[in-house]
């Protein structure tokens, strides 16, 4: 599943056009006066300006060669992320590491390395090493329900374990939807609680498709690709 594009939204307009294309280095595309598009990879990233108080989690995959290089990168522009004084995270059921930091609105951001994945690259890490968005949250009241609609109708499957009460990781090796329980705490945090956002995502499929998750704002559209 790669999330071609994503569109989430924003209070912090000028702070996040600022963080994205000077502090992480991606392409600006397009600046509108209530919106900008970044591109990360293959994925074009927009955010749109808004009044309300949102909160995402969004995950950057990079090669796998070169998670040292980019946590070294990182640490020199933001600050990681800890948990029990740790700031490396290794998910033995998808065989894959990961760092979080902050974005300028306090989004939880990872870069993410999935070692099965066969994607290198040579040189020192820098934004084109970035390689696509590969998640993004979204919390709902009824996880296993949302599982299933999104089984059923995009046969979407669980990736890496099956679905709990509270959580879903779903998709495949190159993009997930991480559904999770509205006040689950985004990991590595234990206060930053997963609060529903618009969002709305471009995702490469076997035939076009556009579905709104109601009662959430949550639009997927589905492209052949």
């Amino acid at each position: 599943m790669h999330i071609q594009e994503l569109s989430l939204q924003t209070q912090h307009l000028a702070e996040q056009k600022k963080f994205y294309s000077t502090t992480l280095g991606l392409p600006l595309l397009a600046e509108m006066a209530n919106s900008f598009i970044v591109q990360a990879g293959t994925t074009r990233l927009r955010f749109q300006e808004t009044r309300q108080d949102v909160l995402y989690h969004v995950a950057f995959t990079i090669p796998r060669n070169i998670f040292t290089g980019a946590k070294s990168w990182l640490s020199e522009r933001v600050s990681l992320l800890r948990k029990d004084g740790e700031d490396e995270f290794f998910f033995a059921g998808i065989n894959a590491r990961s760092l979080y930091f902050c974005d300028a609105a306090n989004n939880i951001l990872e870069f993410i390395v999935h070692y099965n994945l066969e994607q290198e690259t040579t040189g020192a890490f820098g934004p084109t090493a970035i390689l696509h968005v590969s998640e993004i949250g979204l919390p709902v009241e009824d996880v296993p329900a949302l599982a299933t609609m999104l089984k059923d109708m995009l046969n979407i499957e669980p990736y890496g374990g099956p679905a709990s009460e509270d959580f879903a990781f779903l998709g495949d090796i190159y993009g997930q939807l991480v559904v999770v329980k509205v006040g689950r705490p985004w990991l590595p945090t234990e206060t930053v609680l997963a609060s529903v956002a618009p969002v709305h995502l471009t995702i490469s499929g076997q035939r076009d498709l556009q579905l709104s998750l109601t009662p959430f704002p949550y639009t997927l559209t589905v492209t052949m690709s």
